[in-house]
């Protein structure tokens, strides 16, 4: 055989061994992800472990985001209750692949309140000896314009008699390091409502101040107005054009409310007196300005107004006033006004007396998760305020029915109830401990026998299969939860987030008396559970 025909032989027995035999195949894509643990406790370590045969993983989820090598561990450690997905999806070629594991964290009601040790207060400021000093209302807002959110609080100061005799103003700004200072609010007394609305609509929060119904005595100055700017709050009472009778001087507030006057989308300013309705209406050509609205009422003026809220109380998507009261006798009240369009319809007023505790704090609240009002209201079993509390004796919820509001409600028993006192503006509904709404927190007032701080409430979601899902509240005082570093006594205590870390961070008021003088101190408790 001559080489030519050698070769094609060759390359003929090559071409039947080819044909012969299968390509390698490649091994099926699988990806594998798995979890030390279904359920971790609070700051606990646990472990995802993965392997892949894959050319290209991907990791996904709240707190595990990016490219993965295609085999690995790597350990967590986490401060934030809830359920956590981790997600890892691989790839080889135009082929792709995930798998999926669900981690629980375990976050306690005390694991929420870690508190940092702290030396010195944030502010400090001297009274005479035998004055007392009380946050007697507060808000929240952005008063600096750099999108942090901020505090603006009112001490009333009263003499040993009991009587208002001067008032301070503070605001303190947000960040990592919030900032304390007393405003220059001279002349200003107004230490009942406080809300916060951008009046001027130029993206910085405002405040306006007033007395309220239930004071005891009004001093001079009981209506106020601060203007936001870039370094904080500032006194301005001139802020919003005042052409009506309103004396900012001797103003004898019943209520004061962010309202939609006429149902635009956006709150405007609601100020109800003896003499008249008072509005700011919110985005006016000329800029704010006080409008009055004359009035009739004959059934209010025997009562005495302790709180109120916004609600569309007769379902015709209008929203109406409703107010807590009590009359001569210590008899509670709810007082109805319906609203239609841009008017108050006193003539279809509802007063509702049967059954209606002392009410000091009246609030909307998502208790039921539905799409229906529900309201949470706290009374007392006699009339009181921050420097003589009455014991608190009921804690209700009245949920949104077929026939009324009014019609259904719910009682709910707290420890030392009928001993400890709620404090009427120092409480938050909403901040959320379980991802399911409704929980709450209220400082105490000072009162004898107490020696708790605050009554926390986180509310329960109950699922049985075939039956209506329902619901409950825990109530517990910070006695019970054991909180490291919080060795406080019945203080004042004001609960917000301050340094935008998702936790409650407090404001802390505390006196210190000597022989002489008495120093009243305001100190930032930086949360560290998140």
């Amino acid at each position: 055989m001559n080489l030519l025909n050698k070769f094609f032989a060759s390359i003929s027995l090559l071409f039947i061994i080819g044909c012969g035999t299968d390509p390698e195949k490649l091994e099926d894509l699988f990806v594998e992800l798995s979890a030390s643990t279904e359920v971790a406790n609070y700051d606990e370590t646990f472990e995802l472990t993965w392997s892949s045969n894959a050319s290209q993983c991907y990791g996904s989820g709240t707190v595990w985001i990016g490219e993965k090598p295609t085999s690995g561990s790597e350990e967590f450690r986490l401060r934030r209750g809830g359920a956590y997905t981790f997600i890892l999806e691989c790839r080889r070629n135009n082929e792709f692949k995930n798998q999926a594991v669900l981690v629980n964290v375990n976050k306690t009601v005390s694991n929420n309140f870690i508190f940092n040790i702290v030396e010195e207060p944030n502010f400090q400021a001297s009274i005479a000896s035998d004055h007392v000093a009380k946050i007697t209302a507060y808000d929240r807002g952005d008063f600096n314009n750099d999108s942090v959110g901020d505090v603006f609080l009112v001490s009333q100061i009263n003499d040993a008699s009991n009587t208002h005799v001067s008032t301070k103003f503070i605001q303190v700004l947000g960040g990592a390091f919030p900032t304390f200072s007393e405003i220059d609010a001279q002349g200003c007394n107004a230490t009942g409502y406080v809300k916060r609305i951008d009046l001027d609509q130029d993206g910085i929060s405002d405040i306006i101040a007033s007395s309220r119904d239930s004071d005891i005595a009004k001093p001079s100055g009981n209506l106020c107005m601060f203007r936001g700017t870039q370094t904080g709050l500032v006194l301005d009472n001139n802020f919003v054009t005042n052409e009506t009778d309103l004396d900012f001087v001797n103003s004898d507030v019943r209520y004061l409310a962010s309202i939609d006057k006429n149902i635009d989308g956006v709150n405007d300013i609601y100020i109800l007196t003896p003499d008249g309705e008072y509005w700011i209406e919110m985005g006016a050509e000329d800029g704010p300005a006080f409008e009055k609205v004359d009035y009739s009422d004959s059934f209010t003026e025997s009562y005495v107004i302790t709180a109120g809220t916004v609600i569309d109380f007769d379902s015709d998507s209008n929203n109406d006033i409703l107010l807590s009261a009590y009359d001569a006798s210590k008899q509670g009240a709810l007082i109805a006004i319906p609203r239609s369009a841009d008017t108050t319809n006193w003539e279809e007023i509802s007063i509702f007396n049967n059954n209606i505790p002392l009410i000091k704090t009246i609030t909307s609240l998502d208790y039921d998760g539905d799409n229906e009002v529900d309201l949470l209201i706290v009374g007392d079993e006699m009339p009181g305020d921050e420097f003589n509390p009455s014991p608190t004796n009921t804690f209700r919820i009245y949920e949104e029915g077929e026939a009324g509001i009014l019609d259904s409600f719910q009682d709910f028993e707290f420890p030392k109830r009928g001993v400890i006192s709620l404090n009427k503006n120092l409480f938050i509904t909403d901040f959320d401990f379980d991802f399911d709404g409704g929980d709450f927190l209220f400082t105490l007032d000072s009162i004898p026998n107490t020696t708790d701080n605050f009554l926390l409430g986180v509310k329960n979601l109950i699922e049985t299969e075939g039956e209506p899902t329902t619901f409950s509240i825990d109530p517990v005082l910070d006695g019970d939860l054991d909180i490291e570093n919080f060795n406080y006594e019945n203080q004042q205590m004001l609960f917000v987030d301050l340094d935008v870390d998702f936790d409650l961070d407090i404001i802390l008021m505390e006196e210190i008396a000597s022989s002489e003088s008495k120093t009243i101190s305001l100190t930032f408790l930086q949360n560290q559970s998140n």
